[in-house]
């Protein structure tokens, strides 16, 4: 596959204004949220000094952020070549959705089992505004609201444990089928509502079905959309 262009090719996040004891991680957090929207793309450089003028601090932060996100699998750091945002793997696809359909299931189960009034309040309203978002076209706000209906999953399984392998899962994925999602993401709005439904109604054995069901799609669906030049060798 041909490597992107340099960072300085590619448009950069917006800085934020940032506290000194926590640049790193706003760094990490802003370059991460870059990559999985796919700002930089897959093969982008990362250059400290571009990074560095971008947020306006030193490169000690950056190299701080650049190495925490290569600890977490989001770039390569390349001896004497520099930084790059890794490449997609189809066969990390595979694995991940695999991953994700069981970690997800559970949480569904327990949802179905933990909820609150509160927890069922913030589904359904997560669910129209999907709705919404679906009539409007409007593929930003389905997005958003695809990252707020599993949040509103996690809060209702009541699994702090859970919930955070179930973050770092979603966004592994999120940067899979981000190229894709306008054409994934109208097909999810009735899956959510038939989730919801069962997580409601307290079976807890349907919700895993479900939610595995719809974990298992995506990842499919993501495999035939992606062009095979979206993945490394």
């Amino acid at each position: 596959m041909t490597t992107a262009g340099a960072l300085g090719d590619q448009p950069l996040p917006r800085s934020l204004a940032l506290d000194a004891s926590t640049l790193p991680a706003h760094i990490h957090e802003s370059l991460e949220e870059a990559i999985i929207r796919g700002d930089l793309p897959p093969g982008s450089r990362l250059r400290p000094d571009d990074l560095a003028a971008l947020h306006g601090v030193s490169r000690i932060p950056v190299r701080e952020a650049l190495r925490s996100l290569h600890e977490a699998g989001w770039v390569e750091i390349r001896p004497r070549y520099g930084v790059y945002v890794k490449e997609r793997n189809y066969d990390e696809l595979q694995e991940l959705f695999e991953a994700r359909a069981a970690l997800e299931a559970e949480v569904a189960r327990l949802a179905a089992l933990r909820h609150t009034p509160e927890d069922l309040a913030q589904l359904s309203h997560v669910v129209e505004a999907s709705k919404s978002a679906a009539r409007d076209n409007d593929v930003e706000a389905l997005a958003r609201a695809s990252v707020d209906f599993n949040a509103a999953m996690r809060t209702a399984a009541h699994n702090s444990v859970l919930a955070a392998l179930s973050v770092g899962l979603e966004k592994r994925a999120r940067f899979y089928f981000s190229p894709v999602f306008s054409l994934l993401g109208n097909d999810w709005v009735g899956k959510q509502a038939i989730l919801v439904r069962t997580v409601e109604e307290g079976d807890a054995g349907e919700a895993a079905r479900s939610a595995h069901r719809f974990i298992v799609e995506t990842g499919e669906a993501a495999s035939q959309l992606l062009d095979t030049d979206s993945f490394s060798a």
